[in-house]
């Protein structure tokens, strides 16, 4: 029987065309696919076992192109968890509309119950495997994402970088939120764009979590080949 304290709803939200349902189908399926209408909102459950615990993920995509956007429901911002905001790396403007959603999600927010944890708010710079079109800057990304209390991750759902990873990084801020161990999110001064060297990254302490199941051990020490780096 599911546990509602390891149940965690994820809404994936960003632009239409950013990948973001390949990103949840590549959770889901394991596979790659760029089959799909992008009009129409979905939901997707699969099951991880992170840290040793396992987890029930309920995924809503919700439909990306800006005549659609109307549709969105309070549900999937008031009784979401947590937040994964899709932009394309080969597309600037696609980054420009995560501020729509951004907003969206902080009025919503308002009418939450204030006994609840906080919302999660994770953003993903997809299609590094188009790097050779890249128009944001990882930097840039990472400094959008600092500024707005987000957590951050370069990704791409056609040759599965970081999605395994980031959905991982999702439930652990959403356990810690859970377990008040997490503070509210805060705008935070820019970081000038002068590379990702000095940012923060990880510690070594996250290598012991256990992200799926058979793969764990692959997996370990990811965050020294990751091609990007995160904020947690």
């Amino acid at each position: 029987m599911e546990d509602d304290n390891n149940r965690i709803a994820i809404t994936v939200c960003g632009d239409g065309g950013t990948g973001k349902s390949s990103i949840s189908l590549r959770l889901v399926r394991s596979k790659w696919t760029h089959d799909y209408d992008p009009t129409i909102e979905d939901s997707y459950s699969v099951t991880r076992v992170i840290d040793g615990m396992t987890y029930h993920l309920h995924l809503t995509d919700t439909a990306g192109q800006e005549e659609y956007r109307g549709l969105w429901s309070a549900a999937n911002t008031r009784d979401a968890d947590a937040f994964l905001l899709v932009y394309d790396i080969t597309n600037h403007d696609s980054l420009l509309a995560v501020d729509y959603f951004n907003d969206l999600i902080d009025m919503e927010s308002e009418e939450r119950a204030a006994n609840k944890p906080p919302q999660i708010k994770f953003v993903a710079g997809n299609k590094v495997d188009l790097a050779h079109d890249r128009q944001v800057p990882s930097a840039e990304g990472l400094n959008w994402a600092r500024d707005h209390g987000c957590g951050f991750m370069e990704t791409s759902a056609r040759n599965m970088v970081n999605i395994e990873e980031t959905f991982a990084l999702i439930v652990r801020r959403v356990v810690a939120a859970r377990r008040g161990q997490l503070s509210p999110p805060t705008r935070q001064p820019n970081i000038p764009n002068s590379g990702l060297q000095n940012y923060p990254t990880p510690g070594d302490n996250d290598e012991k979590g256990q992200i799926g199941s058979s793969e764990d051990s692959k997996k370990k020490g990811f965050w020294k080949k990751l091609p990007c780096c995160a904020i947690m």
